[in-house]
This record gives structure tokens, sequence and C-alpha cells, in this order.
């Protein structure tokens, strides 16, 4: 490639980068529907026919900025410790700490992503169909083997892995979902570290079996 065919394709990447951070945005604040590609052109800076030629249609652009905050998902996935590479009781625990504390510092800084997800979790139709087939399915699949794993240590209580799954993943989002009504109510900010710590620390005693 020439010098300039290599500019070319860095800008084009570059402004794709940049509308998919403006989609997830607006998705996240607005919902599928009322989101528009002009809406988002706005939001990246852009015109709006810019954003049409990059990914032609809504949906398009929806299930790409999907995809980039799912592949963000996994690669934390990916750089988590395993329960098998330790021998240790307290090792096992500290990596289950981990994994919580991964789960929740995610959210926190991927408001985006819980957003869109409990948006699409409640509205049955194709849109979620393509959500559970494409990344939910499987993330639950390996969510419940993560938590039948555990409890085969003896770090949970026994019980349907699927709905143990679902209590922690409630339990690590939805105080951040809040935060601004508990901020404003009590004072206390639920997405400040000492919160997220203490949240940690309380399911884990919580859930010991």
């Amino acid at each position: 490639m020439t010098n300039s065919t290599n500019r070319r394709a860095q800008r084009r990447e570059e402004t794709r980068e940049k509308i998919l951070t403006a989609a997830v945005r607006v998705f996240a604040e607005l919902g599928f529907e009322a989101a528009s590609m002009g809406s988002i052109a706005n939001r990246a800076g852009l015109k709006k026919a810019l954003v049409q030629y990059h990914f032609e249609t809504k949906l398009n652009l929806w299930q790409e900025a999907v995809n980039s905050l799912w592949e963000e998902l996994h690669s934390l996935e990916n750089r988590l410790p395993r329960l098998a590479e330790v021998s240790t009781r307290d090792e096992e625990r500290e990596i289950l700490r981990q994994v919580f504390r991964a789960i929740i510092d995610f959210a926190r800084s991927h408001p985006d992503w819980v957003g869109i997800m409990f948006r699409e979790a409640s509205t049955p139709g194709p849109r979620l169909d393509w959500l559970v087939e494409n990344h939910l399915k499987k993330d639950i699949e390996e969510g419940s083997a993560f938590i039948a794993l555990a409890q085969s240590h003896g770090l949970l209580p026994q019980g349907s892995p699927l709905h143990i799954l679902n209590i922690i993943s409630g339990a690590l989002t939805y105080p951040l979902l809040v935060s601004p009504l508990t901020k404003r109510a009590a004072g206390i900010s639920m997405a400040s570290e000492e919160s997220l710590d203490a949240t940690v620390d309380i399911l884990l005693n919580m859930l010991k079996p």
C-alpha cells in the first residue's frame, strides 16, 4: 500500500469509530426507535450522508455498535484469571472477587452497555432475537458454566446456576443504574470506589455456602 492509501484507510477507520462511539451513546440514551441516523451524525459531528455511507441503515449501525461493546467485554473476560489456575480456597475466593469487581467496573465504565442491554432485554422482537443469537445466549451459557464451576469448588451456594447468575448480574449492575437516585436521596454515590468495593464484599458474604 502507498502512504496515501494507508492514510485514507486510517481516516476511514477513525470515522467509523467516531460514528460507532456516537451511536452507542445515542442508542443507550434514546433507544433504537427514537434514535435516528441524523441524531447520531450530530453527536459524531459528521454529516448524515457520511453515516449512511459507512453503515447504510440504522439497523446495521445498531448491530455494529452492539458488536463493538461486546468486543470490549470479551477482551476483559480474556484477561481474567481462571479458577483452574489456583489451588487454595483463599486464591479461589480472590478470583471470584476479581470477577465480580471486573463486571461492576465494566458496567461503570460502559453505562451505555448496561443501558442498551436492559432496553433490548425488555423489548421482545427481532433485535432481541439477534442479540440473543449473537451475544446473550453465549454469555448466559458461559456465565452459568462459571457459576456451576464455582459451586463445585464450594464458593457459591447450590441451586440453579442460571438463577444465581441472574441474581449476581442484577446485584452488580442495578446499583449503577440507580446511582443518581441514591446520590440524590441518600447522599451516597453507588458508583464510587468505596461503594463498589462494599457492594462486591457484601455480595460475596451473602453468597457464602
